[in-house]
Order: C-alpha cells, then structure tokens, then sequence
C-alpha cells in the first residue's frame, strides 16, 4: 500500500516549484490533491503535472491571506476527494531587502502571506479535523527563521514565526490524534530562489553544492504527511540550519 493511499491533500502556494514537485510526489504516494495558488493558471500546470504521473487533483484559485480562501479551498477538496487529512502550506514570497529600504507596505505583505496564510490555514484545517480525530497540518519554515539572513529581515521573522506557531500548537493538540509539523527544505533552485540574483551567482552557488533541487525533499515532505511520521509532532525538520 502507497503511503499517502487514500489521502486528501489540500496545497497553498502550489504552482510554484516547490509545490509542483511536492504534489507530483505526494500524489504519487496515492493521495489526492487540491492545489491552491493566486495564480490559477499555474495551479493547473501542477495539476496537469500531478494527472500526467498518473495522479488525481484539481486547481482551485485562492488569496490565502483571508480566511474565506482555505474554506473555499476545504469545500472543494472534500467535495471532491473526502474529509481533508493533510493541510500542506507552502505559499510565500522573499523580497530581498535590506531592512533600512523597506516598506512597511512589504513588510505587512511578507508577514500575511508566508506567516498569517499558517495560522488562517492551520485553525480552518484543525476546526475540520478535531472531530474526525486525525490529520496533518505541514508548513514551510526555513533554517533563516534560527540563523536570519541579509536582506532577509521580513522573511526570517516570518519563517521563525511558523516554527514558534507550530510548537504553540502542537501543545494544544497533544493527545487529539491531530498534528502540526514544519520543515526546512533548504536553498532550493526555484523561481522564487533566483530573484535577485545576478547569473555569476546563481553559477556559483549551484557549482558549490549549496543549492538543491526541488525534488530532493519531496521524499520527506510524503513521510510527514503519512501515518508513518505519527510520533512527530511540533517538530521543524531542517538540512540546512547550520549553513
């Protein structure tokens, strides 16, 4: 039996590189996945990616800085596939900045989508989830919410903010047969990663090791939304914390 056989998923931030892979990888463990993005045409490109590997999902437009978002997205995930197990919340943005330039407008911006978009999505996830007794809430954090990063203030804050989120719920939920998680998957070669950054460097990073591929992580990301990952709960599971 695959290990997500059976699975409904719901997924924010799902057209970009890190979700396109996540969902190929999630479906082909056996789950079925209703992909979120702001943009809905590269929601549906994850989506034609998913059914194309054999897979089951559907693209669902979505602003997942408000709360009516994930219920719409919730609506349509269980409509079409069953009662929702795995909330997977992936959607941000990195606005590379130094703190002295920026807005209070980008600041505002960065801290609704990569951190209150958790919170809105967790308490609509686990308000479904409490009375079945089950489910998953995984989120993206990163190694800069510990370690910080230059021109990366709002981000750091945002990513540290999911961690403390997650461990602060995960008590709540102790003995519930809910859990909370996130992870850090690394610098990874995406879209969002190469904003920024002129050719030489981008070259230069890739040469020495320390960017990955998006699907490098995919493997772990299914084992935290499986029935395998259950002693884990409040954990951030990291590979790059130290760098």
């Amino acid at each position: 039996m695959k290990l997500l056989e059976g699975k409904t998923v719901a997924m924010t931030g799902g057209g970009g590189g890190l979700g396109r892979c996540y969902g190929v990888a999630m479906a082909k463990a056996g789950a079925a996945i209703a992909v979120s993005d702001i943009n809905l045409a590269a929601a549906q490109a994850t989506v034609d990616a998913i059914t194309s590997a054999g897979g089951r999902a559907i693209a669902v437009q979505g602003d997942v800085t408000r709360a009516a978002a994930f219920e719409a997205l919730f609506d349509r995930a269980e409509a079409e596939y069953g009662p929702l197990d795995v909330l997977l919340n992936i959607a941000g943005m990195f606005p590379r900045r130094a703190l002295v330039e920026m807005s209070e407008e980008e600041w505002d911006a960065v801290i609704a989508l990569n951190l209150k978009s958790v919170f809105l999505g967790a308490r609509a996830a686990i308000r479904r989830m409490l009375p079945r007794k089950r489910g998953v809430v995984l989120s993206t954090a990163s190694g800069t919410g510990i370690r910080g990063q230059p021109k990366g203030s709002a981000y750091s804050a945002s990513k540290a903010g999911i961690i403390g989120f997650t461990r602060a719920v995960s008590l709540e939920l102790k003995d519930t047969g809910v859990r909370i998680n996130c992870f850090g998957p690394g610098a990874t070669d995406t879209p969002l990663w190469r904003i920024g950054k002129s050719e030489e460097d981008i070259k230069r990073l890739l040469a020495a090791g320390y960017v990955y591929q998006p699907d490098e992580f995919s493997n772990v990301v299914v084992y935290l939304a499986s029935d395998l990952s259950a002693p884990l709960n409040g954990e951030f599971i990291s590979r790059d914390l130290h760098r």
